[in-house]
């Protein structure tokens, strides 16, 4: 009986002790040797803003101000009574005071490095073939007129970009 009580408990750890050495041998496969280089994570690099010299307060007050320009041209764009032109007009002037607003914010010399900064991590994000230019009010730019000629480049602008100062 002792025997049978001992061999049983004999096979029960070599059952459960198994799988464990099949775990080590089989990591110890799948490691790179020494000699073979290992794959390394792209490096992440910090956000434009602190690339810049831009303090957190400074970012939280642009996303305001762009957050209120974005506000004030929907405003512009849901008015029926006035015409494309007009809308045109005051939209180039929404964009003006909050350049003036953000020169205020932010120094040019740190403005100018976080634009480029942008300007470069977009360059490196290509928009995908079936991505279309929105106008400020939503609608698609035409790339064309109605007669075949193409249309003058609208001055469509973003607030990352680095002419924009």
């Amino acid at each position: 009986m002792l025997v049978q009580r001992n061999s049983t408990i004999a096979l029960l750890f070599l059952a459960l002790g198994l799988p464990v050495f099949a775990q080590s041998t089989e990591n110890a496969q799948n490691d790179p040797p020494a000699d073979q280089p290992v794959p390394h994570r792209a490096r992440v690099q910090p956000p434009c803003w602190k690339q810049a010299g831009m303090t957190p307060d400074m970012v939280n007050r642009r996303w305001k101000l762009e957050d209120q320009q974005k506000g004030r041209i929907a405003q512009v764009c849901t008015e029926p009574s006035t015409s494309a032109q007009q809308k045109h007009d005051k939209i180039e002037q929404i964009h003006a005071d909050t350049d003036r607003a953000m020169a205020q914010l932010i120094p040019v010399k740190e403005l100018k490095a976080f634009n480029r900064c942008q300007s470069e991590v977009d360059q490196r994000r290509p928009k995908t073939p079936g991505e279309k230019e929105l106008g400020p009010c939503g609608g698609v730019i035409p790339a064309s007129t109605a007669d075949g000629s193409t249309a003058p480049e609208p001055e469509h602008r973003h607030t990352n970009t680095p002419n924009n100062h």
